[in-house]
């Protein structure tokens, strides 16, 4: 009489592991949301029709060049932060769920950045503008924290990154967050040059920006 085989095999080799995820799909996700929130801070920038020569000169200094300012301002933020997320992501070699979320959650947070940057630039002289931006910028390095932190703490981040270098990628979160913060009570003294402090994560960009490798 033949030998009766079991129908079910079990394939341990072809087995999915779901709690570990490719990282590619949420660099691309990633990607687009920065292109399109860089794109949206241009929006601000409209020049109304019909204005004669002396008003249009008006409006430029009064609205256009302020306005243009606070633009090239919030595309530098942008422009950090997407420089920052490129960074950590290529040390990435696998992610999961929550790390997922936690980078859907930065990006919702990043795509209020065109509403507080437009917000800034209508009530410039306004010390509750620079309040929500500095708001808006807080809440996300927070959460992009909480992502490298939490990649770090999972190994999820390629092990050839030493110490040092997560030490660098976790400073350059933290030092322009400590500057958002400090801009909050400083809004208040109605001075123009607390705008420029927006500039400084350029500043941290430089100073931590050496990456050394095992």
């Amino acid at each position: 009489m033949p030998e009766i085989l079991p129908c079910v095999q079990m394939k341990t080799s072809n087995t999915i592991n779901f709690t570990e995820l490719n990282v590619n799909r949420i660099q691309a996700l990633t990607d687009a949301v920065f292109a399109i929130v860089i794109t949206i801070l241009s929006l601000s920038l409209v020049v109304p029709p019909g204005e004669d020569d002396e008003g249009l000169k008006r409006f430029m200094w009064d609205q256009i060049i302020p306005k243009l300012f606070i633009f090239f301002l919030g595309f530098i933020v942008v422009g950090a932060f997407w420089v920052d997320t490129h960074f950590n992501h290529h040390h990435m070699v696998k992610t999961n769920i929550f790390s997922i979320w936690l980078n859907i959650i930065f990006l919702m947070f990043v795509c209020l950045i065109p509403f507080s940057s437009g917000f800034l630039a209508n009530y410039l002289k306004k010390p509750m503008s620079l309040v929500v931006y500095s708001i808006n910028l807080i809440m996300v390095s927070i959460i992009h924290l909480a992502m490298l932190i939490y990649a770090w703490e999972k190994k999820f981040i390629d092990p050839t990154v030493d110490k040092v270098l997560y030490s660098n990628m976790c400073w350059r979160i933290i030092l322009p967050t400590v500057v958002y913060i400090a801009i909050i009570p400083l809004a208040f003294l109605k001075n123009s040059w607390v705008v420029y402090l927006f500039l400084a994560p350029l500043f941290f960009q430089i100073l931590f920006g050496r990456a050394k490798r095992k």
